[in-house]
This record gives structure tokens, C-alpha cells and sequence, in this order.
């Protein structure tokens, strides 16, 4: 757990009630959101996404949590580099509720990925970042990240 200035950072259990909710809540925000543009879940999606989520072998979730109130959210997912011949971490979803921007939420919680990477022995940290949505892009060059050595389109097959 990190606590910085009231904002603490903690690791989601999403078996654990108001986890799963604030999981659910922060995460449906985040669709709704510019950044996320798109409809939020049916109900038989949420349950579906809750559910699923709470079985996925390589999930980790973190909270920040201001006063006992979540405030945002980091989805990520262990995967494994070929190349590097190690697991990486990739940032799935990262959101901060509105009011809250701009008080150094999201660096933490990024810091708290980057420890469990390095705990569990990472190579690297991976994420996608859409092009117009330059204050994340600050944010993650602000943490050390660069854009890939290579430049990458991200492709997409919807079943």
C-alpha cells in the first residue's frame, strides 16, 4: 500500500464487495469518459466483467482511495515477452475521476505497478495511449515511459 498527501494506493481484491463495485463504478466512468468513448456495459455485461475479472489468472487492479473514497483505478494484465524472455506488465486502463486530476493520482498508481513488476520480475511495462489524449502522454512520459523503438499500429478483430 502507498500513501501519499491522503491518497493511498491499494491493491484490489475483486472478491471483496466494494472492490468489485468500485471497480465496476470507476471502470464504467471511465467508458463514459472522451478518452473512453464508448457505451457503458448491459447489466448482463457487467455481471460478466465482474465475474470473469475476478477469476482471470493475470488481472492485478489497484485503487486510490482519497478519505475512503475511490477516486481511481489501474487495470492491468501479466503477460510474457518473448524476446525478453520475462514476464511484462501491461497497463490496461488507468483512470482518475475529474475532480481529482492534477494531484499526482496517477503517478502513483503507475508506481504501484511498476513495484509489483519489479517484484515479480518484469522486463517491462507495456500500455497503449491513444494519440489526442495528451495529458496521459504527459503522464506516462513523466513516469520514464517512451514510445515503442518501433512505431506499432494497434490492430483490432471484433468476435
Amino acid at each position: 500500500m502507498i500513501t501519499v498527501n491522503k491518497i493511498q494506493i491499494i491493491r484490489g481484491d475483486l472478491k471483496n464487495y466494494e472492490h468489485s463495485e468500485n471497480f465496476l463504478r470507476l471502470t464504467s466512468d471511465y467508458m463514459a469518459d472522451p478518452m473512453g468513448g464508448v457505451d457503458s456495459w448491459t447489466e448482463e455485461q457487467r455481471e460478466t466483467v465482474i465475474r470473469e475479472m475476478r477469476e482471470h489468472p493475470c488481472a492485478v487492479v489497484f485503487f486510490a482511495v482519497s478519505e475512503g473514497k475511490y477516486v481511481g483505478i489501474c487495470t492491468c494484465f501479466y503477460a510474457y515477452s518473448t524476446f525478453l524472455a520475462k514476464p511484462l506488465l501491461n497497463i490496461h486502463d488507468i483512470y482518475v475521476e475529474e475532480s481529482f486530476r492534477g494531484n499526482g493520482i496517477g503517478k502513483l498508481l503507475i508506481k504501484a505497478v511498476e513495484d509489483v513488476a519489479i517484484q515479480k520480475k518484469c522486463g517491462k511495462i507495456t500500455l497503449e495511449v491513444r494519440k489526442d489524449n495528451l495529458n496521459a502522454r504527459d503522464l506516462y512520459k513523466s513516469q520514464g515511459f517512451t514510445e515503442a523503438p518501433h512505431s506499432m499500429f494497434f490492430w483490432i478483430k471484433y468476435l
